[in-house]
């Protein structure tokens, strides 16, 4: 024979069952609020290259330092005299490189520069992107968790 369970026994039961689901769903939201999603992964991982766009920058310093000091070099060789018509032509020629190394020199240094500001505003950005990821996983986390608090009280 099949006893068949009282009517209290059902209630208490049921009760149980709720109470578990509702443990379970009140950890599902705190893992949801903790855990870090795939949007925040993305975020960190364009951080991390941030390092990588640092070691550009500063070898296109360096490039910059190179050029500048080719540029110094050849204003040294214009400062000979030369006494003949390949020698000023070759006078005219490297005056010429050396307007051309400035001028490159000075592009570099503003990539440089401009290269250095973009990343300062990228890091402003994905500072800003996670504090609001973050908000807004804590705010659903709340509401969750008060429409738990509110089905299981």
């Amino acid at each position: 024979m099949v006893e068949i369970p009282s009517m209290a026994e059902i209630g208490t039961g049921m009760g149980l069952v709720a109470q578990g689901a509702c443990e379970m769903a009140s950890q599902t939201v705190q893992q949801f609020v903790s855990s870090p999603s795939i949007a925040q992964a993305g975020l960190n991982a364009v951080a991390a290259q941030i390092e990588v766009l640092e070691q550009l920058v500063a070898k296109l310093r360096e490039v910059a330092a190179g050029i500048e000091d080719v540029q110094r070099q050849l204003g040294a060789t214009l400062i000979m005299e030369w006494h003949s018509p390949a020698g000023e032509a070759f006078r005219t020629a490297v005056g010429e490189r050396q307007n051309q190394a400035q001028h490159l020199a000075g592009m570099t240094q503003e990539t440089a520069r401009l290269a250095g500001q973009g990343i300062d505003e990228l890091r402003t950005m994905i500072a800003s992107l996670q504090s609001l990821l973050a908000t807004a996983r804590a705010s659903m986390g709340d509401v969750a968790s008060g429409a738990i608090a509110q089905v299981c009280a």
